[in-house]
C-alpha cells in the first residue's frame, strides 16, 4: 500500500522530467513516457482501491519545525480521496492516450507531456494530503500547470492572454485560502483537514473564526471551479489544446474546488457557510446554462456547461447533501471528459474547425464519434438511464427539500436547460447538410486505437456506472444511500426536458428560417449579446481593475510615491547641507568661541533641569 502511495506522490513529477528530457532527444519518447506514467498512476490508484481495508491511510510528516512552529505535511487517503484519485489518474491516462494523435503534429510535445504529468501530480497531491498546507501546495501546482498549458501555444496572443488571465483570476481566490490557513493556524492551532471536521462536530471552534475561514476557502474554490464572479477565465481557457480542456474540465482543476468543500463538509455545515455556497452556485449554474445556449464555438459551449454543472454539484453540497454533490461531480467528470475529447476528435478530423456553425452533416463521416458524443450529451442532459440523470435528480430534489426559493428555481432552470444547449450543439455538428464544403470535403477518418478507443470506453462507463450509483454514494459518504424523491418533480423535469428537446429539434432541424427571423429582432439580439458575452462579467471585472485599481488606487499610490516619498528623500540632501552650514559657523578654531558655546550649552541644560524640577 505504501509503495502505491509513493508511486502516486513521486511518479508524475519524475515522469514529467523524463518526458521532457527524453522527448528532447527523440520526440516520440515524450508520449511513451507520459503514457506509461499515466498507466502506472492509474494502476496504483486501482491497487489502493482494491486493497483499502476501510480505515484511512494516515501518514504523518513534518515539513517545517522551528521553535514552537510546526507545519505538518501528512498523507490521508479515505474513500473520498480514492474516488478522486481514480478520476484524476483514470481520466488523465485517457487524455494522454487521446493526445497521441491530437498532439501528434505539434513540435513541442516534450513540453506538453511534461506539463500534463505535472498537472496530474498537483491534483494527486491535493486529494491525498492531510493538511491545508499540503493541499495548498497541490492547489498551486495545478494553478501553475494550468497557466502553462492554457498558454501552451504562447506565440498566439490570445493563448498567452488566456493563460495569464487564468493565473490572475485563480491567484485572486488563492490569496483567501492562504489567509484562511493563517487564520486557522493562529486561532484554532491546526490546519489538519480531518481535525477541523472533528473540532467542528464537537463545537470546539469559535464560530465566527470558522465562518470567516470557510468563506475564505470557498473564495479559492470559486476561482478554481469557475463560479460567479471568477468564471471568465474558464471560457478563455479554451485557447489551449482541447486535450488540456478535457483535463482541466473533467479530471483535475475545476473539480478541486468542490473537493475541498466536500473534504471540509462538516466544518462548512458547522459554520452555516453552506448557505452561501448554495446561493452562489445556483446563480453560477443559471449563468452558465443560459450563456451556453448562444455560443458558437464547440469548446465554449462545453466550457459554460462545465460552469453550470459544477455549480449544480456545489448546490448539492450547499443544501446539505454530500452524496448528491459528490455523485454529480463523479458523473460530470466522466461525461464531460467524454464530451471534450469528442469535441477534440471533431476539431481534429475537421482540421481544427471550432465553430459549430461551420460544420454539419458529420454523422455520415464520423458515426462513432457522433454516437459517443450523443451518449455523453444524454448523460449531461440528465436522460435516463445515463448516469447524469440520477445525480442531477438527487441535487434538484435536495435543493427543493432543503434549499431556499432562489436556489430551487435557479438550479432547476439550469438543470432543464442542459438538454437545450447540448442538443443544439449535437445537431449543429452532426445533422443536416455541411455548411462549409471545403471543410466537409477535407474531413478525415479518426484512428480506432488513439481516438475512438478512449471515447468508446468513456461512453460505456457513463452508461453503465448508473448501476452502481447507490454503491458509490455509500462508498463516499458511508451512509446507506437512501435517496430522497419528490414524485411530481421527477415527472415535471422529464416532461419539460422532452418539450425543450422537441423545440430545439424543431428550430435547428426544420425551422432555421424561423430561427433567423426570431434572431433578427432587436430585443432578441440584445439578449443574445448579453448571454454571448457571459453577462459582461469579464468586462465589469476589467473595468473595475482598470479604472479603480489601476487608474485610481495605483495612480494615487504612484503620485504619493513620486511627490511625497521622493520629495522627502530627495529633499534630505539639501536639508542636510543647510544644517551642516549652520553648524559649520560654530567651528571657527578660536578658543573663546568654543568657551562661549560651552557656557551657553551648560546654561540651557541647567535651565531645562530647573524647569523640569519646578514642574514636578
Amino acid at each position: 500500500m505504501n509503495n502505491a502511495v509513493n508511486i502516486l506522490l513521486y511518479a508524475p513529477f519524475i515522469g514529467a522530467v523524463l518526458a521532457y528530457v527524453l522527448g528532447k532527444l527523440k520526440q516520440p519518447l515524450a508520449f511513451w513516457v507520459a503514457e506509461v506514467t499515466g498507466a502506472i498512476l492509474f494502476l496504483a490508484s486501482i491497487v489502493i482501491f482494491l486493497t483499502h481495508s476501510g480505515s484511512p491511510i494516515n501518514i504523518d510528516y513534518t515539513w517545517i519545525h522551528y521553535g514552537e512552529i510546526n507545519l505538518p505535511f501528512g498523507i490521508y487517503i479515505d474513500h473520498l480521496s480514492i474516488v478522486m484519485l481514480l478520476i484524476a489518474t483514470g481520466l488523465g491516462f485517457a487524455d494522454i492516450h487521446f493526445a497521441h494523435d491530437y498532439m501528434g503534429s505539434d513540435p513541442d510535445q516534450p513540453r506538453y507531456y511534461a506539463k500534463v504529468l505535472f498537472f496530474i501530480g498537483g491534483m494527486i497531491l491535493l486529494v491525498i494530503t492531510k493538511d491545508l498546507i499540503g493541499a495548498f501546495v497541490g492547489w498551486e501546482f495545478m494553478g501553475l500547470a494550468s497557466y502553462a498549458l492554457i498558454s501552451f501555444w504562447y506565440y498566439k496572443k490570445s493563448a498567452a492572454n488566456a493563460g495569464m488571465q487564468a493565473f490572475l483570476y485563480t491567484r485572486f481566490g488563492d490569496i483567501f485560502i492562504l489567509a484562511a490557513i493563517g487564520l486557522l493556524y493562529y486561532y484554532v492551532g491546526t490546519v489538519n483537514l480531518v481535525e477541523l471536521n472533528h473540532l467542528a462536530d464537537a463545537g470546539e471552534i469559535n464560530k465566527t473564526v470558522a465562518l470567516v475561514a470557510a468563506l475564505f476557502i470557498f473564495m479559492g474554490a470559486i476561482g478554481k471551479s469557475g463560479q460567479f464572479p471568477l468564471y471568465p477565465w474558464l471560457m478563455n481557457a479554451m485557447e489551449g489544446p482541447t486535450t488540456v480542456s478535457a483535463l482541466i474540465h473533467g479530471a483535475t482543476m475545476v473539480n478541486s474546488g468542490i473537493y475541498i468543500v466536500a473534504r471540509l463538509f462538516d466544518f462548512y455545515a458547522y459554520t452555516d457557510a453552506l448557505y452561501v455556497v448554495a446561493n452562489v452556485a445556483a446563480l453560477s449554474a443559471f449563468i452558465g446554462s443560459t450563456s451556453a445556449l448562444v455560443q458558437k464555438e464547440i469548446k465554449k459551449i462545453l466550457a459554460y456547461s462545465t460552469m453550470s454543472h459544477l455549480s449544480i454539484a456545489f448546490v448539492g453540497l450547499g443544501v446539505g447533501s454530500l452524496a448528491a454533490g459528490m455523485m454529480h461531480l463523479v458523473n460530470h467528470a466522466i461525461f464531460k471528459a467524454l464530451l471534450f475529447l469528442s469535441a477534440g476528435a471533431i476539431i481534429y478530423i475537421s482540421h481544427h474547425t471550432k465553430d459549430a456553425w461551420k460544420l454539419g452533416g458529420l454523422v455520415k463521416k464520423a458515426p462513432y464519434i457522433a454516437l459517443f458524443m450523443a451518449m455523453g450529451s444524454l448523460s449531461l442532459a440528465g436522460v435516463p438511464p445515463f448516469s447524469g440523470f440520477f445525480s442531477k435528480e438527487m441535487v434538484v430534489t435536495a435543493a427543493w427539500l432543503h434549499g431556499n426559493e432562489f436556489t430551487k428555481i435557479f438550479v432547476t432552470i439550469a438543470a432543464l436547460l442542459s438538454i437545450a444547449y447540448i442538443t443544439r450543439l449535437w445537431i449543429l455538428v452532426f445533422l443536416g447538410e455541411p455548411r462549409n464544403e471545403d471543410i466537409a470535403g477535407s474531413v478525415h477518418k479518426p484512428s480506432n486505437l488513439w481516438i475512438r478507443l478512449p471515447l468508446g470506453i468513456l461512453a460505456f462507463i457513463t452508461l453503465i456506472i448508473a448501476i452502481w450509483q447507490s454503491n458509490i454514494v455509500h462508498y463516499i459518504t458511508g451512509e446507506a444511500g437512501v435517496e430522497e424523491h419528490i414524485a411530481w418533480l421527477g415527472i415535471f423535469m422529464l416532461t419539460t426536458m422532452f418539450v425543450i428537446f422537441l423545440i430545439v429539434v424543431g428550430l435547428y432541424v426544420k425551422g432555421l428560417n424561423l430561427l433567423y427571423k426570431i434572431g433578427s429582432h432587436h430585443f432578441v439580439q440584445t439578449i443574445h449579446q448579453i448571454l454571448f458575452n457571459g453577462y459582461y462579467v469579464e468586462a465589469m471585472i476589467t473595468w473595475i481593475s482598470k479604472n479603480i485599481i489601476v487608474n485610481a488606487l495605483a495612480a494615487s499610490a504612484r503620485w504619493f510615491d513620486t511627490y511625497v516619498v521622493d520629495y522627502i528623500v530627495d529633499g534630505s540632501v539639501p536639508t542636510s547641507y543647510r544644517i551642516y552650514k549652520i553648524f559649520k559657523k560654530g567651528h571657527t578654531g578660536k578658543i573663546g568661541t568654543y568657551m562661549g558655546q560651552m557656557v551657553i550649552g551648560v546654561a540651557i541644560i541647567v535651565l531645562a533641569i530647573l524647569i523640569i524640577v519646578k514642574g514636578l
